[in-house]
C-alpha cells in the first residue's frame, strides 16, 4: 500500500507527507512534551517549522531538478518516517537550521554540472556553508565536498580551488565581527575542532540505542546495493550520485565526531541515505515485498520511540 502511495511523484504523496509530519512535529513540541504554551513559544516553534517543511522541499526538488532518481517520492517518505523516530529532532532549533544552510550550500554543489556560472555557484556554496558553520561549527569538513565538486565538474581551472576558501575566509570574517560585538572577545579555536566522547556516547540509552542500530542495518543494507544502484543509472545521474555518495560519507564522520547527542546528530545519515534508498527502490529488481518491508521498519521506528 505504501509503496503503491510513494510510487509516483503526485501532490496528493506530498501533501500526505507534509501532513503526516506535521501532526507528528505538533504532537512532539505541544502534547508529548511538558511546555508552557506561550505566544514566543509557537512562533518560534512554527518557524521551526516551516524550516523543517522547507528542508522536505529542498530534499524533493534537489532528487527531480538534479535528476538523481525517477519521479517518485520514496525520498521523501523515507526521510519523513526516519525523522519521525527521532522526536529530540523534532524539538531542535538551531541545530536545524545550521542544518538547513548546509543543503542550501550542497544544492550549490550538485548545481556545477550545468557548466554555468560556476565561480558564483563555488562562492555561493562556500559562503551557506560558512553560514552553517556559525550554528555548527564541524561543518566546516562540508568544504571537502564542495572540493570534490569543483574536482568532478570544475577542475579545468585552477582558480575554482581557490573560491571556496574566499567564501569560507569571508563566512569566518563576519562570524568573528559578531562574536566580537556580542561577547567582546576571540572566538576560541576549540570551537571548530571535534570532541569525539567515544564509542559509549553513541548507546546512553536503550531508546535510541536500538534507533541507531534501525538506521545502521538500512545504511548497511542500502550500501550493499550501490554496486546495482550505479549499474543501472546514467552518467549524469551516477555524478550526482557520487557526490551524494561522498556528502554522506563526510556526515558520518561528523555524526562520529559532533558532541550533539545521537537523537539528533540522525539527521547527518537519514538525509542522503534516504537519497539512496530512493535509488535502490526505483531498481527492477527491488521486490514489492522488500519496499514495503523496509516501511514496515520505519514505522516500527517511530511506534518504538513513541512507546520509549
Amino acid at each position: 500500500m505504501l509503496t503503491r502511495l510513494f510510487s509516483h511523484s503526485k501532490p496528493i504523496a506530498f501533501a500526505v507527507l507534509s501532513i503526516l509530519f506535521v501532526v507528528a512535529f505538533f504532537i512532539e513540541n505541544f502534547i508529548s512534551s511538558a511546555v508552557e504554551i506561550n505566544a514566543p513559544l509557537v512562533f518560534k516553534k512554527i518557524g521551526v517549522l516551516i524550516v523543517f517543511l522547507l528542508i522536505l522541499f529542498l530534499l524533493n526538488f534537489i532528487v527531480k531538478r538534479n535528476k538523481i532518481h525517477q519521479q517518485h517520492s520514496y525520498a521523501v517518505s523515507s526521510f519523513v518516517f526516519l525523522i519521525i523516530a527521532f522526536p529530540d529532532l523534532l524539538r531542535s532549533t538551531e541545530f536545524v537550521l545550521g542544518y538547513f544552510f548546509l543543503l542550501l550550500s550542497f544544492r550549490r554543489v550538485l548545481s556545477l554540472k550545468t557548466n554555468t556560472n560556476i565561480k558564483q555557484k563555488i562562492f555561493d556554496s562556500s559562503l551557506l556553508l560558512s553560514i552553517s558553520i556559525w550554528f555548527e561549527p564541524f561543518h566546516w569538513l562540508f568544504l571537502l565536498v564542495i572540493y570534490f565538486g569543483v574536482i568532478m565538474y570544475a577542475s579545468q581551472n585552477y582558480r575554482h580551488f581557490i573560491i571556496p576558501s574566499v567564501g569560507l575566509a569571508v563566512g569566518f570574517v563576519l562570524h568573528t565581527s559578531f562574536f566580537l560585538i556580542l561577547e567582546s572577545d576571540w572566538v576560541p579555536y576549540r570551537f571548530y575542532l571535534p570532541e569525539f566522547q567515544g564509542i559509549d556516547a553513541f548507546f546512553v540509552t536503550f531508546k535510541y540505542s536500538v534507533l541507531l542500530g534501525l538506521l545502521l542495518f538500512v545504511l548497511v543494507w542500502i550500501f550493499l546495493q550501490l554496486p546495482g544502484i550505479y549499474s543501472r543509472a546514467k552518467l549524469h545521474e551516477s555524478e550526482s550520485l557520487s557526490l551524494t555518495l561522498f556528502f554522506m560519507l563526510i556526515s558520518i564522520v561528523v555524526f562520529v565526531l559532533n558532541a550533539l547527542p545521537v537523537s539528533m546528530d540522525a539527521i547527518y545519515i537519514i538525509w542522503p541515505l534516504s537519497i539512496l534508498i530512493g535509488n535502490y527502490f526505483q531498481l527492477k529488481s527491488t521486490k514489492k515485498w522488500m519496499k514495503e518491508s523496509l516501511y514496515i521498519i520505519f514505522i516500527s521506528g517511530i511506534v518504538f520511540s513513541a512507546i520509549y
